[in-house]
């Protein structure tokens, strides 16, 4: 029986320290010569006290802008990261970059299942355990309700 990884989900948080998180991504991507998506989530938005003098199609352009700038940064730092890292080479397995919005946990495992991915790599900060429950922890999440397996890199730390 062979093991076999041909995708590969990367999901950021866009923080100082992603860069070590991509690393290994890249690093798994490269060793199965697999497809590597990446992800970041962003907060849904809420309603604000002066939504009410928005239109609803300012409010679009508003919520269409900042998931632009979320995806330009995250491609930004991937371009960055490529840069600094010849010898990773990260454009070979990139398959896709992408923003999106809502709950962070579900959001990440409905992209898993949306690119068939066989691993999950992402960051996590370890919070104690009264600081999961307290905070919530979207690396516990996912670890918890994943139906493939999840790579925590420790961050921050």
């Amino acid at each position: 029986m062979s093991y076999e990884i041909r995708s590969i989900l990367y999901a950021s948080d866009l923080t100082p320290r992603s860069p070590a998180v991509f690393r290994h991504a890249v690093g798994l991507a490269m060793k199965f010569n697999a497809r590597l998506h990446a992800v970041t989530v962003t907060l849904p938005s809420s309603s604000l006290p002066y939504e009410e003098f928005i239109s609803e199609e300012k409010m679009d352009e508003i919520k269409l802008a900042g998931h632009k700038k979320a995806e330009a940064l995250l491609r930004h730092r991937i371009d960055v990261f490529a840069e600094a890292n010849p010898d990773l080479d990260v454009k070979s397995v990139l398959a896709s970059v992408r923003a999106l919005e809502g709950d962070a946990s579900r959001r990440i495992l409905d992209v898993a299942k949306h690119v068939l991915a066989d691993v999950i790599v992402m960051g996590s900060r370890g919070h104690s355990t009264i600081g999961e429950l307290l905070l919530g922890s979207v690396a516990h999440k996912v670890t918890m309700k994943a139906d493939i397996p999840v790579m925590l890199v420790p961050i921050d730390r």
